[in-house]
């Protein structure tokens, strides 16, 4: 990316730049894209097939399918009718505390801390520290 940006290009092109990278890194290395769009004024072209990244870094998305635009908007109307597709995040347990309605779990995804209170015979396989995936629409979250 530096030695792209060195010659200062009108357009970035980035094909899933960061697909093979874990949560942590992802997250870190969208905030470095983020101040390299703002500092340079720098248009960018991503391909992404991650939603949360495409809604953190996107201002117009264009869905392409078979090569032609399917639709093209803001990240929340072309994804409207998607925001009960599953997504997945991995994160680290660092509180399981009792609560009234189960087992409040507490988990540390790339920094942001995620709150599910999930039934205690479901919580009784996890320890703190232990690595966890979040399968998640946005209606049902779940620990795997």
């Amino acid at each position: 990316i530096a030695r792209a940006i060195a010659r200062r290009p009108r357009l970035l092109l980035l094909d899933e730049p960061l697909s093979a990278l874990d949560d942590d890194m992802r997250r870190k290395l969208q905030d470095y894209l983020l101040r390299i769009q703002q500092h340079y004024h720098l248009t960018t072209l991503l391909v992404s097939h991650h939603l949360p990244e495409i809604f953190r870094l996107a201002d117009t998305v264009i869905d392409l399918e078979k090569g032609r635009i399917k639709r093209q908007g803001s990240p929340s109307e072309v994804f409207a009718g998607n925001l009960n597709a599953p997504f997945n995040s991995t994160g680290t347990i660092i509180d399981l505390t009792p609560a009234e309605s189960g087992i409040l779990v507490r988990i540390d995804c790339a920094g942001a801390v995620i709150s599910l209170t999930i039934p205690p015979a479901k919580a009784a396989s996890l320890r703190l520290g232990q690595q966890v995936t979040i399968t998640s629409t946005l209606l049902n979250p779940e620990i795997h």
